[in-house]
């Protein structure tokens, strides 16, 4: 019989991971503690004790997938002076976020389960990770890259059409072909900015 894994941060990481990917395969039905501890290959009593139920598993998930997305943000335009090389790295790494974990992207845009509703603790890891954007739009408005006079506004359509390319990515809807896909996104996000850069 195999060893029971122990209660660690590794393994609440593995059972997010594994959790996910039933998620997004099988629908909320399929999502048990009990079956999430077989595939784990842990104990029922291991899951108990790192999320204490399903709804504490869903919000971990919640919560694991935006601080991921968080890290990728805040590590893409580290040290980027350009201020405008910086907001197109940010829209890089939103894709490549999403992308690495497509097994969590749904719930957090979406309503894989139902009964699931974000705390105010989740809902403030969400609304962090969008900060990072506002800032680079307020940097190139101070650098007088881009017009404008609403930070947050510009912010909002520039994550708009990256979600919506995103979206449409791990739904299958674009063209065939890795370098179109990175082509068609990359132009999403020229055209998006178009009309907020200084000509």
């Amino acid at each position: 019989m195999p060893a029971v894994k122990t209660h660690t941060a590794d393994l609440a990481t593995e059972l997010v991971d594994a959790a996910g990917r039933i998620l997004a395969a099988e629908g909320a039905a399929a999502l048990t503690l009990r079956r999430l501890a077989q595939t784990a290959g842990t104990s029922t009593m291991a899951v108990y004790t790192l999320f204490g139920d399903k709804q504490g598993l869903v919000a971990a998930m919640y919560r694991e997938g935006y601080r991921r997305l968080g890290a990728a943000m805040a590590e893409a335009a580290a040290g980027v002076d350009d201020p405008l090389e910086a907001m197109v790295r940010y829209g890089r790494a939103y894709r490549a976020a999403a992308l690495a974990n497509p097994h969590l992207y749904d719930l957090m845009f979406g309503r894989p389960v139902p009964a699931f509703a974000p705390d105010e603790d989740a809902q403030e890891t969400a609304d962090g990770t969008f900060r990072p954007l506002v800032l680079g739009v307020q940097r190139c408005l101070d650098a007088g890259v881009f017009v404008g006079d609403d930070a947050e506004r510009i912010a909002f359509h520039l994550w708009a059409v990256s979600h919506g390319m995103v979206s449409l990515e791990l739904a299958g809807h674009l063209a065939a072909g890795a370098a179109a896909r990175d082509t068609a996104y990359e132009e999403s996000l020229v055209l998006s900015s178009w009309p907020f850069l200084k000509l």
